[in-house]
Parts: C-alpha cells; structure tokens; sequence
C-alpha cells in the first residue's frame, strides 16, 4: 500500500490528527529502509532487525514463485518443500544470476537482482569507508574466501592468459586449493625470518617474476603469527612495472585501519587488480560470503562473468543483513573495542609468558598474540584447551606446519582478539590457558 491508500483506508476509520500521527510513524520507520533502497550505501546508522525483515520481505516478494496466480511449468521454479526449507534462503528461492553471469538480473527473480545489486553497492560503500576509498568497484560472492580466490584467478586466466601464480608461503590450505582448483601452477615465493617475524623475500620473488611469463602474484595481508602482512605496496610497484596482476587475500583485514591503510597505499603506488575479503571474518555474518573489490570495474565484471550457472542468494542477502545490522558507527566501535581487546589480550599472554618462562613473539600482527611453549606439549595443551571450551587458538609444534617457514625455531601458541570478541572472552581464555599450561 502505497501512502494514499494507506491515507485513504485510515479516513475512513479514525481523526485525521491521529492518521498524521501514524503517518509519522510509519515513515520514522521505514525511512532507512526507503534510503538503503535509493542510495545503496552503508549506512551510518544500523537498521533494526524488524525493519531488515521488513526490506528483505519486500524484495523477496518480487520474485515470481511468490505470485499466487502464477503457473510455474519450468524445470527450475523456486518450488520448496516447506515455509521453513524457503527461510533458509530468506526467501530468495531463485536465487541470483543467470548461467554464465553471477549480476545478470533474472526474469523470475527481480526482487533477488535488486537485493544484489543492493548489496554490492552497500558492500562497496563499506570497504571504502572503511579504508579501501580508492576502489571503484565491488561484488558479494556466495562463496567463501578460498574459492572466491578460484573465481578472481579463473577471472583472470580467461581475460590475461595466466598461468602460474606466484605465491609467497602461508601455510594455509584454502588458498592453495583455490589456486589448484582453477588448473594454474602454484609456484611458492620464499619466506625469510627476521627477529621473531616470518616475513616474503622480496629477492626471490623478483627472480621468480623474471623468470615466469603470463604469471600473477597472490599475497596475504592477514594470517596468523610469526607470519606478518607481505609488503603489498612493494608488491604491487613489481606487478605494475612488470605488467602482471596481483591478487590481495584481506581475508580478516578490513577491521583493522593500518592492514587497509597497507592496501590503499599499494593501489596508490602500483597495481592491485583484486582485493578479497571475507564476510565472517569481518562483518559477523554466516560462513559462506566474500567481498571483492577493485579499482577497476572491468575486473570485477570478468569475476562476475566467471561463476558457473545460478548460485544461491543466502550467503549475499546475509552479508547485505550483517552489513545493515552493524551500519559504520556502530563497526567503528567495535573496532574500537578490537583495539582495546587485543591491547588486553597482549597483557595477559606477556604475564603468562613471564610465569612460564617464556616469552611474547615480536611480531607485527593487529588481531592475534604469540608466544612461545618451548620445551612445553603445545599440541597437547592446545586439545586440553579446546575441552575447556576455549575455541579459536592455535598450537604449532618447532618446525611443524603452520609457520609458514621452514624450520622455525620455537613451539608457540597463538590467541586472537578478533572484531566482536568481548573482553570477557579474552580474560576466560587467557585465564584457562594458563591453567592448561601449568597442569602440563
């Protein structure tokens, strides 16, 4: 109903001081959904749940299974076996795209195409304001981080003609299996250590550039300690002066201000072709949903010409909701609380590291704490932990995988202060670390 029906149907039942006064408050309510809708921007202010159910609800009930009088005689009609199977996708049964383009609108889902269209905008909106403000373009994919990566390099294998991607070592298994996914050879770039710190050696991957033609550079700019970020900026002034693309995974980056200030100054300085992020990891939605995001539109448009048929709408109207729950005042006080959170948990692993004779790693890291559990069962206690309760941690043994390095010299234990962490689950966990360690 639009407001003059609404106007019409309340004449005829009450005053038309109160009917002002109802009109009032419906437009009180709905106005952030009527300015998410005109401007697709991240909003400054968070929508409330009720009000997200209701702008979901509307653009749901665009698509044609919704339709009442609707005969549905094709082989793929949005058919549900039940109300609650339909929720699971927020009512966004046909999902989005069509075959061979993950943003072409689709005929039977309108409501579906509008909400992506939706949240790559809002999406977009937030990576900027949050950091990333040379970015021209951004997509939600409906896959997580890893294969996001399979999609962008399938991108640009199609378009560039890659075919090695060069990779300075995480020992991370998502990415790897991105890179294997797409059929391109992985070629690991060195890492060296310097102090505590893991870090890419810039040498080694200028050799490898030189030596490889139709390759791209996939680096990291979040991971666990004693690996650090890999010089993006130094990264990106290479691939711009040897015309190869470079992929950025930000997989947990956009939290924090100086991991998106690294990226910006690579875009600034040379050539950055992708940027990946996760919708989790950053904005608290379910697993399932990334955010890429470019200084260029035209790559953006190969990702999305690379995702094969239909895909499920669920992880992007999550990400679209998760994004409007959070809004950017309330995220930059939970970034914040993050900053506060890891200061703490900081505190709390140096006393412990002192009681056990041990000692916190020297390493740059905005989100996760290290120290070592030299000579101490890391693997043992990291087991005993997650009996405890405790979830998150990781334990790595001397020169186990997982350092990204060989042979690095210490056991270690590692503790992450992450966005939306509360302050009380880093005392818990600090505190029944401790417990664990000492009951070795």
């Amino acid at each position: 109903m639009d407001n003059d029906e609404i106007e019409r149907v309340l004449d005829r039942i009450i005053p038309e001081s109160m009917t002002r006064r109802g009109h009032t408050a419906i437009d009180a309510f709905t106005a952030p959904i009527r300015d998410v809708l005109n401007r697709r921007i991240f909003p400054d202010v968070a929508l409330t749940d009720d009000q997200l159910r209701l702008m979901i609800q509307i653009l749901s009930s665009m698509d044609t299974d919704k339709d009442p009088k609707a005969a549905r005689v094709g082989e793929r009609e949005a058919r549900i076996a039940s109300p609650f199977i339909g929720s699971l996708s927020a009512g966004f049964n046909h999902g989005i795209g069509r075959s061979g383009q993950l943003t072409a609108p689709q005929p039977k889902a309108v409501g579906a195409s509008l909400m992506q269209q939706v949240a790559n905008n809002v999406a977009l909106d937030a990576i900027r304001k949050l950091g990333l403000s040379n970015t021209q373009a951004g997509l939600v994919t409906p896959l997580s981080t890893g294969m996001t990566i399979a999609l962008v390099l399938s991108a640009l294998r199609r378009e560039l003609g890659i075919k090695t991607v060069l990779y300075p070592r995480i020992d991370h298994i998502s990415p790897q299996r991105g890179i294997s996914l797409t059929g391109l050879i992985e070629l690991p770039v060195l890492t060296t250590i310097r102090g505590d710190a893991v870090n890419t050696d810039l040498s080694d991957l200028e050799k490898k550039i030189s030596k490889n033609e139709s390759c791209a550079v996939l680096s990291t700019t979040t991971f666990f300690p004693p690996r650090e970020a890999d010089p993006v900026k130094d990264i990106a002034k290479l691939c711009s002066a040897n015309d190869i693309p470079f992929i950025i995974n930000n997989a947990y980056g956009v939290q924090s201000e100086a991991t998106m200030s690294l990226i910006r100054s690579a875009i600034d300085a040379g050539r950055v072709d992708a940027v990946i992020q996760s919708s989790d990891k950053n904005f608290m939605a379910p697993v399932g949903g990334s955010i890429v995001v470019s200084p260029n539109q035209e790559t953006i448009n190969w990702i999305a010409d690379s995702y094969a048929g239909r895909a499920t709408a669920a992880p992007v109207v999550q990400t679209l909701a998760a994004l409007l729950a959070l809004g950017l005042e309330r995220y930059k006080e939970l970034q914040g609380q993050q900053i506060i959170n890891h200061a703490f948990l900081k505190e709390k692993m140096q006393d412990i590291a002192n009681k056990l004779g041990q000692r916190v790693l020297e390493v740059e890291n905005h989100i996760a704490v290290a120290i070592t559990m030299d000579g101490l069962n890391v693997r043992d206690i990291g087991a005993r932990l997650y009996n405890a309760r405790v979830t998150g941690p990781r334990a790595v043994e001397k020169g186990a995988f997982g350092s990204s390095v060989d042979d690095y010299p210490h056991s270690y234990f590692v503790m992450n202060a992450a966005i939306g962490a509360s302050h009380g689950d880093v005392e818990t966990a600090t505190t029944k670390f401790y417990k664990e360690a000492i009951n070795r």
